[in-house]
């Protein structure tokens, strides 16, 4: 298969790590062996095909066929993208170590960019692929300064490849993670839009890069929504149901798993009690879900490594799918979608009921701009963000930052309206919070509000320095950074 086609040429937001990653690469003299993981839509392609531009190359992105027939689209794309490397027409490539002699010879002793992208579809097909890929890795491209990139969206098995028992063990020379971009590089994708709406998109659309382009930047929110989401013939109208069809044939106690964590149950005993079977039975695609950052393991700030599982929570990384199991699932299954016009699917049935709904996103878009430390007003430069919460689970706060030397950042979000009593609120759990901690020096206490604060009471007390305030328009002015914290 050819590279993907970029002739539009859409704009190419952020990743500047990535790109200095590869530049590095690129220029280093010798050999390169990348592995880029990232999931689909988080714009692995898009770039790598970007980066190939104007420099010699070959990219080749697998698809779930045999061998015979990956060997054919292979040499099929390489007639199309090296048309002076002299191949002739219908000879085909004979296996898979002619394939590699092949892009040797193109190299030379010049820079040669060589993507196979979907590599788990060339693993499963080719037999030995791995250990073809080694030899050629050992003996034919120490010669050459080929810079090879092997990507995929299946996450955990591209993680595994440089496992200890695999074939790739210790020839990694580099890894490029494409993370699913942060609330503040996400509002790039609508730069039109007031603070607010660019938190509410990307609480909606997530951070994948394939999916805040769809976003008309021109059209409103309601507008986007509508079109991509609850219209069924939209993008994003089924996604979230075909999500792991690529990677699994029977992943219906994973969707199950998602479905009950988007319903609110984060405790694994409520997950399992919902989901309707044992926990030793979902221990496996609990495991893949985490490996897949489907889903995140979290801990109370302050419970060392892996902590007491008690006190974990299991929460969904990516809006999207929090956003459509909660509105458009239900939808789907009454009927709905399909039969009443999504905008007033919107005005009914979701709009309603996005303030409840930005709650947690707000939190963790607060959680992203403390960690980044970038707003001139934020008292030190933390060495670890998160959250707290009681062993009942009767108290917690909503950002926790501790700085090198004893300090400490108590955040409490409101998406609404904030008051006095949520000042209050925070005071009485610095107390508990502090004796867990232990070492404690200095404690800043912080409100970070979705809107203008009104409460007369709290104005004053902010005033007079007993806390700090931020804004949605301070997230935006001190919060860009693509990953999430």
């Amino acid at each position: 298969m050819t590279r993907p086609d970029t002739a539009t040429h859409p704009p190419l937001l952020d990743r500047v790590r990535e790109r200095h990653d590869l530049d590095r690469a690129w220029t280093s003299g010798r050999p390169e062996m990348l592995i880029a993981t990232g999931r689909r839509r988080a714009g692995k392609s898009f770039l790598l095909a970007r980066y190939l531009e104007g420099r010699r190359g070959f990219y080749y992105q697998a698809t779930r066929t045999t061998s015979r027939e990956q060997l054919e689209a292979v040499y099929e794309a390489a007639l199309v993208a090296l048309p002076q490397a002299g191949l002739a027409h219908g000879a085909g490539f004979r296996d898979w170590d002619a394939f590699f002699r092949f892009i040797a010879q193109q190299a030379g002793g010049r820079p040669f960019l060589l993507v196979l992208d979907e590599l788990p579809y060339l693993l499963d097909a080719v037999r030995g692929f791995g250990t073809i890929l080694q030899k050629h890795w050992d003996h034919t491209f120490p010669r050459t300064k080929v810079k090879l990139v092997l990507t995929g969206s299946y996450v955990s098995a591209m993680r595994r490849l440089t496992a200890a028992d695999e074939p790739l063990y210790g020839r990694r020379t580099g890894r490029l993670a494409f993370e699913p971009f942060g609330y503040a590089d996400a509002a790039a994708f609508v730069p039109g839009y007031d603070s607010a709406d660019r938190l509410r998109a990307w609480a909606i659309f997530g951070g994948l890069p394939g999916q805040l382009a769809l976003l008309d930047p021109h059209a409103s929110l309601r507008e986007n929504v509508a079109r991509h989401i609850l219209d069924p013939g939209g993008r994003l109208a089924d996604e979230a149901e075909h999500l792991f069809d690529a990677f699994l044939h029977e992943a219906g106690v994973h969707y199950s798993i998602v479905r009950a964590i988007a319903q609110g149950e984060h405790k694994w005993s409520k997950i399992t009690n919902r989901v309707g079977k044992q926990s030793a039975s979902l221990s496996r695609p609990l495991q893949w879900l985490l490996e897949m950052d489907v889903i995140e393991r979290t801990l109370p700030i302050t419970e060392p490594g892996d902590g007491n599982p008690k006190r974990a929570v299991y929460r969904l990384t990516d809006p999207y799918l929090s956003f459509w199991h909660r509105f458009v699932a239900p939808l789907r299954a009454g009927g709905a979608v399909g039969l009443v016009r999504p905008a007033d699917l919107w005005r009914r049935h979701v709009a309603p009921h996005m303030d409840d709904y930005m709650g947690r996103w707000f939190e963790r878009a607060c959680r992203t701009f403390v960690g980044a430390a970038a707003h001139p007003r934020l008292p030190f430069r933390p060495d670890h963000v998160g959250e707290w919460w009681s062993e009942d689970a009767q108290e917690e706060v909503d950002v926790v930052a501790l700085g090198g030397h004893g300090e400490v950042l108590l955040g409490e979000c409101k998406w609404g309206h904030a008051v006095a009593a949520d000042l209050e609120r925070l005071e009485r759990r610095r107390d508990a919070l502090g004796r867990e901690l232990g070492g404690v020096r200095r404690v800043h206490l912080a409100i970070f509000s979705g809107r203008a604060i009104v409460d007369r009471q709290l104005r004053q007390r902010i005033a007079v320095g007993e806390a700090l305030h931020f804004s949605l328009d301070d997230l935006f002015a001190g919060g860009r950074g693509q990953h999430e914290g």
